[in-house]
């Protein structure tokens, strides 16, 4: 308590000034290096785990329009490729540069707003390495450069949190309209280039609106912000109305499902440890072919008809999305994750078959599982800290937790993937950064709860 203390007695006056300079020269200096690292990477990006579907989509609306019949353009999303599409009406001899860029300006935009508005609460001591985490944290950062959408819907959520905590800190009138309109805008190109975004944002929604002043306020804000968030995705039903007659923003939810189902299934995604997967869903006659919905019905079936199974796939799903990118415990499809280049403990693994036992044998499962269980820990204690402390800085843990635990629920719901962690992945770790100065004693007390003011 002695450090906590000493840190909420010093002089901040001065010190605000200058911390808010250092963070913006901080997002400079990384945004300068990210764009040389761009202009060495041949063609200015490179594909992430899905990366040759959504050119694969791009090639359709680029021959065809954009009501092209091509089956990926309805089976996943199309918003992703149509927004490859726009980018290549630009230049398509340098999309990956196009779409490299953009993404990093919106990262580098998000996380700037985002912490900057983290500083301006009682949790300002924390910003400094709020912003070291979220502008280094090389597979979140380096994300931007992917062909996927991971980095797009990071960058909405950072940016919606951020700007529902500016409100708070000076709420007016004018101030609720626009900030409703902003974030109902960032939440719809989220659910534009991923369906599950639309979850995510009606609860972000729904989070902000309770803490409001009434519940007329709350209903508007409500209605409003998932209007607007609800706009990009009817525009990808309406496109799949036209080009093959489906109302649907994409058919693969059932497969998905599927795929993390079934009496000999792990859990995890479709790969030489989990080949037997599925459920049975034979089509009803005089059908021939099983559709989306019907496959969700079957598998949603065969989990209320084995309880025990069922609980153990969520479980072991659950675990999955928290695992490390790399090592014996990994779970998912990040093989393409950049980091896993330069990673020291993979160059270990690679050297010689000593390095290979030490990283994937004992020690590497001990040193695996306790970075996982570590990071829950800290994801933990930081949402407590913020709990305690009330006010915005309890709201802010709400926002901020509610979007990685419907990350959670999601693969619990379909397949174990660690890459469903990388949309939420900016909120998770400011939680953790939350978690480590709560151990490090440099939170105030809870009972300086007075209500926050903008610095």
């Amino acid at each position: 308590m002695a450090k906590s203390k000493k840190y909420k007695n010093r002089p901040v006056s001065s010190q605000r000034p200058k911390a808010a300079r250092n963070l913006y020269i901080l997002a400079l200096l990384v945004f300068a290096v990210k764009m040389i690292i761009m202009f060495n990477i041949p063609h200015g990006g490179w594909y992430g785990a899905d990366g040759e579907n959504y050119t694969s989509g791009t090639d359709g609306l680029l021959n065809d329009g954009l009501f092209s019949k091509k089956s990926i353009l309805n089976y996943w999303p199309a918003g992703y490729p149509i927004l490859l599409w726009i980018l290549a009406k630009i230049s398509i001899t340098n999309l990956f540069f196009l779409l490299s860029f953009f993404q990093t300006i919106l990262y580098s935009l998000a996380v700037a707003l985002f912490v900057e508005q983290v500083r301006r609460t009682r949790l300002g001591f924390l910003a400094w390495w709020l912003a070291i985490f979220l502008y280094l944290n090389p597979t979140l950062s380096l994300s931007s450069f992917a062909v996927g959408y991971e980095s797009l819907v990071a960058s909405c959520m950072l940016a919606s949190v951020g700007l529902i905590i500016r409100y708070k800190l000076k709420p007016s009138a004018k101030d609720l309209k626009l900030t409703v309109l902003w974030v109902g805008l960032l939440q719809s190109l989220s659910a534009f280039v991923q369906p599950r975004g639309l979850l995510m944002g009606f609860f972000i929604f729904l989070i902000w609106g309770i803490y409001l002043n009434s519940r007329k306020t709350l209903a508007a804000v409500l209605i409003a912000g998932c209007a607007v968030m609800s706009v990009m995705p009817l525009g990808l039903v309406i496109r799949n109305i036209k080009a093959v007659n489906m109302a649907t923003i994409s058919t693969n939810l059932g497969v998905t499902m599927n795929i993390g189902a079934g009496d000999h299934a792990t859990g995890a995604y479709a790969s030489e440890r989990n080949k037997n997967w599925g459920v049975n869903c034979p089509p009803t006659p005089p059908a021939t072919s099983v559709s989306d919905s019907q496959k969700v019905q079957c598998v949603l079936k065969w989990y209320l008809t084995h309880p025990v199974k069922s609980a153990s796939l969520i479980l072991h799903k659950s675990l999955y999305y928290w695992t490390p990118w790399s090592g014996p415990v990994a779970e998912g499809t990040m093989n393409r994750n950049p980091w896993l280049k330069v990673n020291p403990l993979m160059n270990i693994a690679k050297s010689s078959k000593t390095g290979e036992k030490l990283v994937f044998g004992s020690v590497g499962k001990v040193i695996s599982w306790l970075w996982l269980l570590g990071g829950l820990a800290l994801f933990g204690y930081g949402f407590r800290a913020l709990w305690r402390l009330g006010g915005i800085e309890r709201q802010l843990a709400l926002l901020s937790a509610t979007p990685v635990l419907l990350g959670m629920l999601t693969a619990a719901a379909t397949i174990g993937d660690h890459r469903f962690r990388l949309p939420t992945l900016g909120l998770s770790l400011f939680l953790q950064v939350a978690g480590i100065m709560a151990l490090l004693r440099r939170f105030p007390a809870p009972a300086l709860e007075g209500k926050p003011q903008a610095r």
